[in-house]
């Protein structure tokens, strides 16, 4: 996966440069580094999972009409069990969206999304690898507080699935009630159709951000995964998020971070099992420009802001 990782991470840097050498866009970028532990509970039995993470989403503007979205994600998770057993799980993840903004507020984009899944297992002589592709177009519009948009794309995998069609949509909004407190919400729909069957996965959260305006925000959100399955098994899952911000920019010395606490509880039912899971994660978030986001980008609330064109990867996105 090495060789991966440096050819996105070399796209993330080279085409913000090579954009500016032509036509000086303006630029914004946010980075966040993350730490997360997660004590999952099944029959008894515990398994811990550590995520080391980092994230880079950046927004490149060529004048007021075109703009075009990078970002960048690698984690890596060390999966504890009770086995004695090693798992290790590196994800990487690259994404592009350029889009055509109009001058009453609405807009027109297509995206394409990559990630690179390594699974190593300390028993086997070999790593596990899965790529996913995602591509698609979306449309939106934002004005003052109100910002909505919808989506429509197909995912794929290698090594490919015979016979497996995968179909994504779904929308994404938010609203400022206020100036310091925001409202947000998404609903995607994920139908993978097998040909036998299908299996059908809606994934939808609702959130909030509250900056007290002292330095610290409190945000938040609840989402739920439901699983459709041609079989009378109900597979679903609940999370609940809370997290506390502070910008350290408020402290004295003028450092452009924000610091995050974070805590989530997930509560699944797969069928005649369930599972319980409890995370605590930490991270800085450095926002560079003007349009830069001050949300930590490995929050869990990030499923309520729309940031996943997947209910696979958002469902997945829960345990990280």
């Amino acid at each position: 996966m090495s060789i991966r990782i440096l050819l996105a991470t070399a796209a993330v840097i080279a085409l913000p440069g090579a954009a500016l050498a032509q036509t000086a866009p303006s630029m914004s970028s946010t980075i966040t580094l993350g730490f997360s532990s997660t004590s999952l509970d099944a029959l008894g039995t515990g398994i811990d999972l550590t995520t080391t993470s980092l994230d880079v989403d950046s927004d490149i503007s060529f004048g007021p009409s075109v703009n075009v979205g990078l970002d960048f994600g690698l984690s890596m998770t060390e999966i504890d069990t009770p086995l004695p057993i090693g798992i290790d799980a590196d994800l990487m993840s690259f994404g592009f969206e350029p889009s055509y903004h109009f001058a009453n507020g609405a807009y027109i984009g297509a995206y394409y999304r990559m990630g690179d899944l390594d699974i190593s297992v300390s028993l086997l002589p070999i790593t596990l690898g899965v790529d996913t592709q995602q591509s698609g177009i979306f449309a939106g519009y934002e004005s003052g507080p109100l910002w909505v948009e919808v989506f429509y794309g197909t995912s794929d995998t290698d090594p490919g699935i015979g016979g497996i069609d995968i179909t994504d949509y779904g929308l994404a909004a938010s609203y400022d009630v206020m100036p310091n407190l925001e409202v947000f919400g998404s609903y995607t729909r994920t139908n993978i159709d097998f040909g036998g069957g299908d299996i059908d996965l809606s994934l939808y959260a609702i959130g909030a951000d509250y900056d007290f305006g002292n330095g610290l925000s409190l945000y938040g959100s609840v989402g739920r995964l439901d699983v459709g399955l041609p079989l009378p098994i109900s597979i679903d899952a609940t999370q609940i998020s809370l997290g506390l911000a502070y910008d350290l920019a408020q402290a004295g010395g003028g450092f452009p971070g924000i610091v995050a606490l974070e805590v989530s509880r997930t509560n699944m039912d797969l069928g005649p099992i369930t599972a319980d899971a409890t995370s605590v994660g930490l991270s800085l978030t450095i926002p560079l420009g003007n349009n830069a986001s001050t949300t930590p980008l490995n929050s869990h609330s990030q499923v309520a802001r729309g940031a996943y064109r997947s209910a696979i990867s958002g469902g997945l996105a829960a345990l990280r």
